[in-house]
């Protein structure tokens, strides 16, 4: 937790948020009772984050959406993951600098029903 903090206040991006939530489990219920506490549907929510794993996965099991922004190096159990390679949704970019076109590309998709 104290590493998760250390990098949010290094990232100079907190005063951006009203609150910044770190957990120590990245699974579905938790994601859920995060996303409950805000009154936020899941199917309204967007992941963002290097691992399929412990990122990505959680939220889009809840019916969630994800961005993958891969990491040069990965750990060998965030390697394994249940999503399917083409996922419709989970969209991937190569730097945050893609962030927002990936970010329309979902309004995008919802909006049309996919």
């Amino acid at each position: 937790m104290f590493h998760q903090e250390s990098k949010i206040a290094a990232s100079g991006l907190a005063d951006l948020f009203p609150r910044i939530e770190i957990v120590s489990e990245k699974d579905p219920p938790t994601y859920a009772r995060v996303l409950a506490e805000f009154g936020i549907d899941a199917t309204q929510f967007v992941m963002v984050g290097n691992s399929l794993r412990s990122d990505i996965e959680p939220v889009v099991r809840l019916g969630g959406w994800g961005v993958h922004v891969p990491y040069a190096l990965t750990w060998a159990h965030e390697a394994e993951h249940g999503l399917a390679e083409a996922h419709p949704r989970v969209l991937s970019v190569a730097a945050a600098s893609e962030l927002p076109r990936a970010v329309r590309e979902i309004v995008t998709r919802v909006r049309n029903g996919s």
